[in-house]
């Protein structure tokens, strides 16, 4: 099956379970967040009754999931929701529409379990440690593409770098939930726990992703 360079990685033998169907995951996440804050089912109005970490239970790993689906408002929203459909076309394009759903089911409990036992608590709410975590994996994914040249092409590294940059400049706000205004530096995640924690679980998931495709692609050459 052939598809243009802009939707599917050249590095990938392309299949129904790999294909990128038109970002369909990526949309579908943004409309989801939305429709649930419009929709006042998951508007964080009122933290105070989310106990606090505790011990470790289904529950509460079911509750770290839905405060990554909790707003605090509608520019917390649409802030997040635009960072995410740049990290998420970057993905979906590597990984393929169905592979992507799953790593982003994933993805949401890895990074929001991350981001709440750092905080001791279950009040934390906001997707942004899904999108501190796609920040990471990206970086590491792009490190690993550019620096080997069989999955090294222009189309990569120039999108990549376009990604990175837009990257940078996410971390640079320090606006919060009510106004929007940045720094040179990355502020963001430097002074947010819940970010740092989501960043450095990225960076981890994508580094062993990285390493094991290494390990089976030297088992194959060999």
């Amino acid at each position: 099956m052939k598809s243009f360079i802009c939707l599917d990685d050249k590095n990938k033998k392309l299949t129904r379970l790999n294909r990128n169907y038109f970002f369909a995951v990526t949309a579908f996440i943004v409309f989801l967040n939305i429709l649930l804050y419009e929709s006042k089912w998951l508007r964080s109005t009122d933290i105070s009754v989310i106990p606090r970490w505790g011990r470790f239970s289904l529950n509460n790993l079911f509750q770290a999931l839905l405060n990554s689906y909790r707003h605090a408002n509608r520019q917390h929203t649409l802030l997040n929701m635009l960072c995410f459909f740049v990290a998420g076309l970057y993905v979906e394009r590597k990984q393929g529409s169905l592979k992507f759903l799953a790593f982003i089911i994933i993805f949401s409990f890895f990074t929001a379990f991350a981001t709440c036992a750092n905080y001791l608590s279950l009040s934390w709410v906001g997707f942004s440690g899904v999108n501190y975590g796609l920040y990471g994996y990206i970086i590491t994914d792009f490190i690993f593409t550019v620096g080997r040249k069989r999955t090294r092409y222009k189309f990569n590294t120039v999108s990549g770098a376009v990604v990175l940059a837009l990257i940078y400049l996410a971390m640079c706000f320090n606006g919060g939930t009510a106004t929007v205004s940045f720094t040179v530096y990355p502020y963001d995640l430097l002074t947010n726990l819940g970010h740092a924690s989501g960043f450095f679980a990225g960076l981890l998931f994508g580094a062993y992703e990285q390493v094991c495709n290494i390990i089976q692609q030297t088992k194959e050459s060999n």
